[in-house]
């Protein structure tokens, strides 16, 4: 074998070792990319823009969302914030919206308070939705619609969700209401079942339960064990206006009621909510609390002390200390 042969060998092999080293770089490196990618979305109870927070707005310009807006550092590192939208937005006689005890009708300026406060995207299936009739759903979706906020749930099960892909991932967000069913709350079970197959994460946002109660209802169990069977990875209530438990079911976790966000309710137990705050990685779900009492209809976030001994309460039956919480994958 001439030295000229031996040189091209040497430098074959040289380059083939070099393209191994490469190879490997490349697979640790999309190995780190796939263990960052995470989807984080933080959830809040009901908000209700009329009676008596819209006069205090009207009267004295106060914006319900101001101690919020000086939260919003920690709020952004979510990917998506949702809230339950308690009534329809829409510039009308009210004599045109139903007659009944409990009807709400929000302002045209109700989009530019939601977006004061971060959120991006608004649940409509709950009991107030058609307060106006059709007339203020419709106009509701197109004041969402023109100031870029995504909303769920509908009176149509192919339209009560939205698919958003967020870091690679296929990120299915469901609204659906067991107070007055638009739509059978049976109806979603095959919904989510095949969402599930098709994506990668099924969000669910759902209006049910008794006012004013401290527990979950038989039904609410039920249901919520049976959408979890179903496929959904996270589940998060509203509608009894004051905080119920959290239940880990499957290594899934489901809270029962948020409680208020922003309501004019000062009974007991109705100025208390929490943010729930969940962030999906490749091994293991991530989960912060964030408590709040509401004074004058605007929720202030607790800190400190008050903080500490809330999230030890709340978490009390789940075993965990502090405001945050891991299930593995």
């Amino acid at each position: 074998m001439n030295k000229t042969h031996k040189k091209k060998k040497k430098k074959s092999y040289i380059k083939f070792i070099i393209l191994v080293i490469l190879v490997i770089i490349c697979i640790f490196l999309l190995k780190e990319k796939k263990s960052s990618i995470s989807v984080s979305v933080l959830n809040f109870g009901d908000v209700m823009l009329d009676r008596g927070v819209r006069n205090i707005m009207e009267k004295y310009g106060r914006n319900p969302f101001e101690y919020v807006e000086q939260s919003r550092g920690v709020f952004n590192k979510f990917d998506v914030v949702i809230a339950n939208l308690e009534g329809p937005i829409i510039e009308t006689d009210r004599n045109n919206c139903q007659q009944k005890a409990y009807n709400f009708q929000f302002s045209k300026n109700t989009t530019s308070l939601l977006k004061s406060a971060g959120i991006t995207m608004v649940n409509l299936a709950n009991n107030h939705s058609y307060d106006c009739f059709s007339a203020g759903l419709q106009s509701t979706k197109k004041y969402l619609k023109d100031a870029g906020i995504d909303y769920i749930g509908d009176n149509n099960l192919e339209s009560s969700y939205v698919i958003k892909e967020i870091d690679g991932k296929k990120v299915v967000f469901i609204g659906m209401d067991e107070t007055v069913q638009m739509v059978p709350i049976s109806s979603f079970y095959p919904l989510i079942s095949k969402l599930d197959k098709e994506n990668d994460l099924v969000v669910v946002n759902i209006h049910w339960g008794t006012e004013y109660s401290l527990v979950a209802t038989e039904v609410q169990r039920n249901i919520a064990h049976h959408l979890i069977d179903s496929g959904a990875d996270v589940i998060f209530g509203h509608h009894p206006h004051v905080i119920e438990p959290v239940e880990i079911y499957k290594n899934k976790a489901i809270f029962y009621s948020l409680g208020n966000f922003v309501f004019d309710q000062t009974d007991i137990n109705t100025t208390e909510g929490l943010g729930a705050g969940v962030n999906f990685e490749e091994s293991k779900t991530k989960f912060e609390i964030f408590p709040y009492h509401i004074e004058t209809f605007e929720p202030h976030f607790l800190t400190g002390s008050d903080k500490t001994n809330f999230c030890k309460t709340y978490l009390k039956s789940l075993n965990y200390s502090g405001c945050t919480f891991e299930l593995n994958n």
